[in-house]
């Protein structure tokens, strides 16, 4: 497939510098999600109804996305809505896939949710499908991103104020799930005993994520069985490891953004002759918006 679009994000960034633990080693391409145009399939792709010529999108198990061409297993495509414009996909797919796969992780449906970072792409994208599925969210945020919070369906607590644990609880009371991109141990005071909390990341200083990333998880994993019970939600684990769930909610994802029913990141695009300069804005992003890299329709 010839690739049209594909998104920057912090992972890049990390994983640039060395200090990704999912690719510890230099010598790869960046670059988990895309958008594309089939060029060639083979009979797997046509029973999933795929043909030359179809724009698609889809998230790789390991990084290389950021490529003028791809050859992938067609299990890993989807295909772009027509009233979907490509440089508003390529916000979703790794993004959206997270957000969807974090809020099924807190089975039994939380009725009062909390997203650590509510104001962040994966925030946005969740506190949205939350909303859609009736629950009540609240999260963290900037000052200067909370009335977008707000127009995303999420209230929003200073970050920056060390008090925001009391206030959710005079304000909201414990909640029933968590999502949390940092790995941080205040979140357990404000989830109620039989509630969960599921990890997409974890927070470190800059030459130290690695290692703050690796014990997180093996924390993360300790507390399987606690209460609260925690969970890591890893995207690249799951589009390996079960294709056909990933499918579904990239789908229905995308299904929900052509109708209108969630609004995706606002693109900020990028020529790819301007990688370096795509890798800094996605390294200082703005609220709401996405760094999206072109190839070229």
């Amino acid at each position: 497939m010839r690739v049209t679009h594909a998104s920057v994000g912090s992972t890049d960034i990390m994983a640039r510098r060395g200090d990704y633990l999912l690719h510890p080693f230099p010598g790869f391409v960046s670059g988990y999600d895309f958008i594309g145009i089939v060029e060639f399939i083979d009979r797997p792709a046509q029973s999933l109804g795929l043909s030359v010529g179809d724009r698609v999108a889809g998230v790789l198990p390991g990084m290389g996305a950021h490529a003028t061409r791809l050859r992938v297993p067609s299990s890993l495509l989807v295909p772009v809505p027509d009233g979907l414009a490509s440089e508003d996909a390529a916000t979703l797919p790794l993004d959206g896939v997270t957000a969807r796969h974090a809020l099924d992780l807190l089975k039994p449906s939380p009725r009062a949710l909390f997203i650590n970072g509510v104001s962040g792409a994966v925030g946005l994208l969740a506190a949205q499908l939350a909303a859609l599925d009736g629950v009540r969210v609240s999260g963290t945020a900037s000052p200067a991103s909370a009335a977008l919070a707000m127009q995303y369906g999420a209230a929003s607590f200073d970050y920056g104020d060390t008090q925001w644990p009391r206030q959710l609880l005079d304000q909201v009371g414990k909640v029933d799930g968590v999502i949390d991109h940092t790995g941080s141990r205040t979140l357990n005071s404000v989830v109620k005993r039989n509630g969960r909390i599921v990890r997409t990341a974890f927070g470190g200083p800059v030459g130290h994520q690695k290692a703050a990333t690796a014990a997180g998880f093996a924390k993360t994993l300790v507390r399987r069985f606690a209460q609260p019970s925690e969970v890591v939600c890893s995207t690249p684990m799951y589009v390996a490891m079960k294709r056909r769930s990933y499918r579904r909610d990239l789908t229905k994802v995308l299904e929900l953004a052509d109708s209108g029913q969630l609004k995706p990141l606002d693109p900020v695009v990028y020529d790819v002759s301007h990688y370096r300069e795509a890798l800094d804005a996605a390294g200082q992003p703005a609220s709401g918006k996405k760094v999206v890299l072109t190839f070229g329709e």
